[in-house]
């Protein structure tokens, strides 16, 4: 007779594995009731005791190590073989970039680098943080960072100057007031990295890092752009922000630019080099910035 209840055996293993109906029934998202249903339904087909249920405990009989050593054996070997099949089956090349980045440059010639390289399929992840750099799902970074970080990690690919802006009303105070006091008085906000960016613009500036009001952190920069254009604090922003100058919405509140800031090219720590990153890579070298 032809064994039908596959679903009952896997019940049967998570419980050997747990010794307890409940805590099967929590790791399977199930009622203690139905787990021990599908235990009773297996026992009947097969004819015998598979548990022998005690007043605190259960334990296994001697039928029931039985199955359970060969279910771990050939389970195991049904999810070996799924993880063979999986990892056959070609993964899309997975590039992250920040948020900023992809909406301001990458995304509108996305369609530049597929239709030259359409045996390549591509994903492209947004980030925020260094944190993640670690996701083991990127086989490739392209971060803004400083030059130390940039070099340390991967390959210069555009260099890219940030400044502080402001709406045109914020802007227009530090005539009035002076800028080392509008930098005081008004929001900064921390880009991903936090304040590190303003306390070494201040130092550039010659003034004393002493913000009066504490700010909304925000990691991506589309936000800020869109928190300073409505009035709520001055950002750090890079070149890509150039639209927003050019048609009057931002204004630089002065002519001092953090230079030495980029954007880089960084490999996974968890890939080798494939061919879809040495063809992206090139590909966005040869783009003008």
């Amino acid at each position: 007779m032809r064994f039908r209840s596959f679903d009952s055996l896997n019940i049967f293993r998570t419980v050997a594995e747990k010794m307890s109906f409940t805590a099967a029934g929590e790791a399977l998202n199930m009622s203690k009731g139905a787990v021990s249903y599908q235990i009773a339904k297996l026992e009947d087909e097969l004819g015998v005791p598979l548990f022998e249920r005690r007043h605190t405990h259960i334990r296994l009989t001697g039928e029931g190590t039985r199955l359970r050593d060969a279910a771990a054996k050939h389970f195991g070997l049904i999810e070996t073989v799924m993880d063979e099949i999986r990892s056959n089956v070609e993964q899309p090349f997975c590039v992250g970039a920040h948020s900023w980045f992809i909406s301001r440059w990458l995304g509108s010639r996305l369609s530049d680098f597929t239709q030259n390289h359409p045996d390549i399929a591509l994903r492209v992840e947004p980030i925020n943080t260094t944190a993640d750099l670690n996701n083991p799902m990127l086989d490739m970074t392209v971060f803004w960072c400083d030059a130390e970080t940039g070099n340390r990690q991967g390959t210069h690919l555009y260099p890219s100057r940030t400044v502080p802006l402001a709406n045109p009303e914020i802007a227009e105070r530090a005539g009035e007031i002076g800028l080392a006091n509008l930098v005081t008085e008004v929001p900064l906000l921390p880009d991903a990295s936090g304040m590190e960016g303003w306390k070494l613009w201040h130092a550039l500036a010659g003034f004393d890092y002493d913000p009066r009001h504490k700010s909304v952190h925000l990691p991506d920069a589309n936000s800020r752009l869109q928190a300073v254009i409505s009035g709520n604090g001055i950002a750090l922003l890079d070149e890509l922000a150039k639209p927003e100058i050019d048609s009057g919405l931002l204004k630089p509140i002065s002519d001092i630019w953090l230079a030495g800031y980029g954007y880089y090219v960084i490999p996974s720590k968890n890939q080798g080099t494939s061919t879809a990153a040495i063809r992206f890579e090139e590909w966005l070298r040869d783009q003008p910035f």
